[in-house]
């Protein structure tokens, strides 16, 4: 092993041990970038996804809709494959990270319990 992938190794070692320390009850949405191996680039692009949807739901309800599941098509084509749906939406909830907008994402998973 070279060099470069020993320090990788470690480096990846390292991060599992510091994800154990965190506090996941207060940041399991950056707790669960961790755990996928998001880089910024993929964190940032759900971050625009989110603002970009946010706004539509905004203009949506602004004409009277009450649900949103062509959103919530939309995000779940465009996030990362290694995020799942529901566990990201929680988690960003819980993070207080786009709060209506997971809101809205979450009731149909509350109303398939």
């Amino acid at each position: 092993m070279s060099s470069v992938e020993e320090r990788l190794a470690k480096l990846e070692y390292h991060m599992e041990l510091l994800l154990k320390q965190i506090q996941m009850d207060q940041y399991p949405f950056d707790a669960l970038v961790i755990q996928s191996k998001l880089s910024r680039k993929e964190v940032l692009e759900l971050m625009n996804l989110c603002e970009k949807l946010s706004i539509e739901m905004e203009k949506q309800k602004a004409e009277g809709f009450v649900t949103f599941a062509p959103l919530l098509t939309e995000f779940h084509q465009k996030l990362h494959p290694d995020l799942p749906l529901e566990k990201t939406i929680h988690a960003m909830k819980a993070q207080r990270l786009y709060e209506p907008l997971m809101d809205a994402f979450m009731k149909p998973f509350i109303k398939k319990k």
